[in-house]
């Protein structure tokens, strides 16, 4: 089970230089959670328990997601989990994660002034919960430990300060994307304990529970 969410404070942004393009590369071994199985099925496995997105009500990280939305500093982007098989590191399969964000309080500003303010970040410590796209993968191997790979992009499009210019009672604006990303390998993790992973934008709990077969 994963929490990805996005912290809204501007310093933070602003204390790294974020490029305006990422792509990531997935390998053949790659599955979305609901989505067939890449190749033939492995007979060890099951089918039922492979891969399969879980429902809202068997998540447990409800409360923190909740948490999360509550503060006006941070946002939920995407709350999900799956059921997988542990598989060791040379056959362990890629998870990708993809997710459209809407923006929040996205109201059209008519005002010249009002939109100046509002991209200012001077008038406000929160940078505007904008509009964009999640996307990554996630790996989990299990050898003597459970070790975890993440690397994630949120990819929005920001208005900088920069790129605002008034003449007279106009404004020339240039908008241009901007990607946050997150990454890290092999971080070791326990089963049945909440782990975070975090940049000065995003962050990620990760809670990873073993499955009991009642038959």
């Amino acid at each position: 089970e994963i929490i990805v969410f996005e912290n809204l404070d501007i310093k933070s942004r602003e204390s790294e230089k974020w490029p305006s393009s990422v792509e990531i590369e997935y390998p053949e071994n790659t599955i979305e959670p609901g989505h067939p199985w890449p190749g033939l099925f492995p007979k060890e496995y099951i089918p039922r328990l492979s891969f399969k997105r879980l429902f809202r009500k068997q998540l447990q990280l409800t409360d923190q997601a909740k948490k999360i939305e509550e503060s006006v500093s941070r946002r939920v982007l995407l709350h999900t989990g799956w059921r997988q098989p542990g598989m060791p590191k040379d056959t362990a399969l890629t998870v990708k994660i993809k997710s459209t964000i809407p923006a929040l309080d996205s109201a059209p500003v008519s005002d010249t002034e009002e939109l100046l303010q509002e991209h200012m970040p001077q008038e406000s410590p929160w940078a505007a919960a904008e509009a964009g796209k999640l996307e990554g993968k996630i790996k989990v191997i299990l050898a003597r430990y459970l070790h975890v790979d993440v690397d994630m992009i949120f990819q929005t499009k920001q208005l900088q300060t920069s790129d605002i210019y008034r003449f007279e009672d106009a404004i020339s604006e240039e908008v241009k994307p901007v990607v946050y990303r997150l990454k890290q390998s092999r971080r070791r993790m326990r089963s049945r304990e909440l782990h975070y992973i975090d940049n000065p934008v995003l962050g990620l709990l990760v809670l990873i529970t073993p499955y009991e077969l009642t038959q």
